[in-house]
């Protein structure tokens, strides 16, 4: 199985790190190598943050106390800080701004901790704090309008009405006038909107009710033999009065509605203060001195100013939510974050509703990509940009089994299954997935499985392997290395100076051979027929051998940017990471031959299935041969 990548191993939204992982290999019934993250740049530590950094940390967050926090080193202050606050959802953007920071790869991690404790985590505070005002402020709204809708057929609105979705408004609206007789209007008009979609529904609380019930009070008037015409006049205008202060939220009273209508209109003016058309159209009826005005803005012109009110909020809002979407978008496509970047893109190109959704939780909801299958004909292995490995056994779509958390690199070989933390910790477990794990090593940069052997590459370059059981002595290869490949008896070593050795045979044997001195990437595999050696030079070129260590490269392919082996198969992917995994057994090509989409960022072999990272943050896999279908995975559930 082989393996290639770009990883993301910190969340888009508050991170913007983008790691490189070469591809890896592996063999069928032997192992799988997975090769290490490479940078794309190098990073200038900062240095450890002080003890008044972490202290002004601690202040916010109510731990000033705690003085045995302010001594932790920083990534363990980061820790400590993510434990206090990740059950608290008030610090959503807190939470997940550690998680980027101590989740960070180890040599980045230190900068990364540095960040967060000194600016990352107040920005991250900020944001916490815009979101619950958003939220306040939207329900604030909420209950307004649905408040003044309600005070408009003379009922006021408790939790009931307050508390569940505008559905659940509506509904309980039409239950209280479906059998009363004053309100076949609103009756209706409530009936239509639970029958529309939710802006039906919103449009009903905005203003709809409200005019339902305006005009079934004019109906009822119209239609009382008992009054005169000045009294049904009268009534007409205090009932237009009551309506218009409702729109507004104006507290009801017998001296308002009594008031002239210039009086009133002056108190209109008084406390629409929320409402800037509001205001203006008072202002302007109360320098007419013409009575017809006065009445035509009580009777009609408060409303329409009213609804240009909320069309003009709705506008505002929207433009707000508008921009705040497009920095998550900017941040996720920054960061790598596939998944994340989609909804955002998706949610802005949906309506208001849909972007206001986004911002409150749909962002939040947003699974963690998948950064790394790995795949053998019994099983599949995916790990998260949030470092939870899985393995599951059998069928494609077999189980998930949660292996381990804060796994930067995940291994399958055999019934071996072995993980690198992003402590640099080794661990590999053999038999069920529900074994346990055995630490193997610290200070990891690289762990390769093939068969019973399991190699590590130290974060100083040194090469060592075990051979046997989980807790076989070790036996140490080399130094200077930055890659390390198993394949059966074979080991390969690309050192720091891209030169690509390999050797083959017991452990003790000396005999490295030479490949090629500019490897980007090296490849091992291996059938029944022969074993055949990759290498992926420094200038994109692909060459492979069949044979003996020392014969002669036979097959080259240029512009290829990625590529991985196992058993025949050969997978190449171009610099877009769109790519072909066919079969070569010694030189016959068959018909068939599996494409990989652009933007795809690793691939894993076995001899009957073939998995990848697409460009969409899922995993995919097909299963047979290399015609059949890939399907979809979406990461699962922690």
């Amino acid at each position: 199985m082989t393996s290639m990548k770009r990883a993301v191993w910190a969340r888009p939204l508050l991170a913007a790190v983008i790691t490189v992982a070469p591809i890896t290999v592996v063999t069928p019934g032997t192992g799988y190598a997975a090769a290490p993250p490479l940078r794309t740049a190098a990073v200038a530590v900062a240095g450890p943050a002080t003890y008044e950094e972490k202290l002004a940390v601690a202040v916010k967050f109510g731990l000033v106390d705690d003085f045995a926090l302010l001594e932790l080193a920083d990534r363990d202050f980061v820790i400590e800080i993510w434990k206090h606050l990740k059950d608290q959802p008030e610090h959503a953007e807190v939470r997940l701004a550690a998680e980027a920071a101590f989740g960070a790869l180890p040599d980045e991690a230190a900068d990364a901790c540095h960040a967060f404790i000194t600016a990352g985590v107040f920005a991250a505070f900020d944001r916490d704090v815009a979101r619950e005002q958003r939220t306040a402020d939207a329900r604030r709204e909420r209950d307004l309008a649905r408040t003044t809708a309600a005070a408009s057929i003379d009922v006021v609105a408790g939790p009931a009405l307050l508390d569940g979705s505008d559905t659940d408004f509506v509904r309980l609206i039409w239950e209280r006038v479906v059998e009363d007789a004053d309100w076949p209007g609103v009756k209706a008009a409530a009936r239509t909107a639970l029958d529309g979609d939710d802006a039906d529904r919103a449009a009903f609380i905005a203003s709809g009710m409200a005019a339902a019930a305006r005009q079934d009070i004019e109906n009822r008037i119209a239609a009382d033999d008992a009054r005169t015409e000045a009294e049904k006049a009268a009534e007409r205008a205090r009932a237009a009065k009551k309506l218009a202060a409702n729109r507004i939220g104006l507290p009801v009273t017998d001296e308002l509605l009594d008031l002239p209508d210039r009086d009133f209109i002056i108190e209109i003016w008084n406390g629409a203060d929320a409402y800037p058309e509001v205001q203006a159209a008072a202002i302007t009826a109360v320098r007419s001195s013409d009575p017809a005005v006065w009445t035509a803005f009580i009777n009609t012109g408060l409303h329409a100013a009213k609804d240009r009110d909320i069309d003009n909020a709705a506008q505002r809002q929207e433009a707000e939510d508008r921009r705040l979407a497009n920095g998550v978008l900017d941040r996720a496509t920054a960061a790598g974050w596939k998944q994340l970047a989609a909804a955002a893109r998706a949610a802005l190109a949906g309506d208001a509703a849909a972007v206001s959704r986004f911002l409150l939780t749909g962002q939040y909801e947003v699974a963690a990509d998948v950064t790394q299958m790995v795949v053998t004909n019994t099983r599949v292995g995916l790990l998260t940009a949030s470092g939870h490995a899985y393995v599951n056994e059998g069928g494609l779509h077999a189980p998930w089994v949660h292996q381990y958390a804060n796994v930067k690199q995940l291994v399958l070989s055999g019934n071996r299954i072995g993980v690198v933390t992003r402590a640099g910790v080794a661990l590999v477990k053999e038999g069920a997935l529900t074994a346990p794990f055995v630490q193997q090593r610290i200070n990891v940069k690289q762990l390769a499985l093939a068969g019973n052997r399991i190699g590590v590459l130290l974060t100083d370059g040194t090469v060592t392997v075990r051979e046997g059981g989980l807790t076989a002595a070790w036996d140490q290869q080399r130094t200077g290395a930055r890659e390390l490949v198993l394949n059966g008896d074979r080991i390969g070593v690309v050192l720091t100076g891209n030169q690509a050795y390999v050797k083959e045979g017991t452990l003790a044997s000396n005999t490295w051979v030479l490949q090629h001195s500019n490897v980007r990437r090296l490849v091992l595999a291996s059938t029944e027929d022969f074993e055949r050696i990759g290498i992926l030079r420094g200038d994109n070129v692909f060459q492979y051998k069949d044979g003996a260590l020392n014969g002669a490269f036979a097959h080259t392919t240029a512009g290829i940017s990625e590529v991985a082996m196992t058993g025949p198969r050969i997978a190449t992917l171009v610099a877009d990471g769109s790519g072909t995994v066919r079969s070569d057994l010694g030189g016959t090509i068959p018909p068939h031959t599996a494409r990989i989409v652009a933007g795809s960022t690793r691939v894993s072999l076995d001899t009957g299935r073939i998995c990848y990272v697409g460009g969409d943050g899922l995993g995919y896999c097909n299963n047979g041969g290399l015609g059949a279908v890939f399907e979809a995975y979406p990461t699962p559930a922690v």
